[in-house]
């Protein structure tokens, strides 16, 4: 077993990989009071409710959800600078060509487009509420398919950075590979979302335990774990940067002496 060390990082790099750990929560905050409080989409509407009746809640509750919708689109700039600085610490973490890790780096910032377009998308049906129900309607299924549809691409980030940590065989462990075998499970899990618009009432109905709650959120609580281990373990594979001077000393001592 490859019980090397780590690759380490410099300080000012480490600081920055643990600032974008942070941003996950803030994407989670903004994303769940824009999206899911002020956006009306905890729990979301069935789809088996008519033209009519989804209307009527854009009409009623217009502004708040203006407002909730164009935050939960801003939220996503979040899990995008999480997914560039998770990038930052694998490529220390993988060996060999980083394939891995820009395949989460794709993933992962491809996904942030997912909820954006969303959210964009049912800000549409709320900009103007009293157009044709027909057309509410339309924007409002428009937004649940690119959500549960396209989040197929997350499978990329969560499946590689799982299989990262569980080949890690390092002395200084980020992730647990327990960890990685959740992301792995949680990844292909997402595959489920792809049998959603055959079904308007159900558990794969996109408010049904498999298209809703168990992909929505159990990955949020798989991201908090994983920016925590970031956040902690980050400086483990710190090492103070070494002064210019001090780097040079052996040539400006040759220098002064001739």
């Amino acid at each position: 077993m490859d019980t090397t060390s780590a690759s380490v990082i410099g300080v000012n790099e480490a600081q920055t990989i643990k600032l974008g750990g942070w941003s996950v929560f803030l994407f989670l905050m903004l994303f769940g009071i824009g999206w899911g409080i002020l956006g009306r989409n905890i729990p979301p509407y069935s789809p088996s409710l008519t033209a009519a009746e989804i209307s009527a809640v854009f009409r009623d509750h217009a502004g708040p959800m203006r407002i909730g919708l164009a935050l939960g689109a801003f939220s996503t700039t979040f899990l995008m600078t999480w997914a560039v600085a998770l990038f930052r610490l694998l490529i220390h973490i993988e060996r060999g060509g980083k394939i891995l890790s820009y395949l989460q780096l794709m993933g992962g910032s491809l996904t942030a487009m997912v909820p954006l377009f969303a959210c964009i998308t049912w800000l549409t049906a709320a900009f103007r509420p009293e157009q044709d129900p027909n057309v509410v309607r339309m924007l409002y299924d428009l937004g649940w398919l690119i959500m549960d549809i396209g989040f197929g691409i997350t499978i990329v980030q969560y499946v590689a950075l799982g299989i990262i940590a569980i080949r890690d065989q390092r002395d200084v462990i980020i992730f647990p590979k327990w960890l990685g075998w959740l992301g792995i499970w949680i990844g292909t899990e997402f595959a489920v979302e792809l049998v959603m618009p055959s079904f308007r009432a159900g558990p794969f109905a996109w408010d049904g335990l498999f298209a809703y709650w168990i992909p929505f959120f159990v990955p949020f609580a798989w991201m908090v774990m994983v920016a925590v281990c970031m956040i902690r373990g980050t400086d483990r594979l710190a090492t103070p940067a070494v002064p210019p001077f001090e780097r040079l000393g052996p040539e400006i001592t040759r220098d002064q002496n001739a």
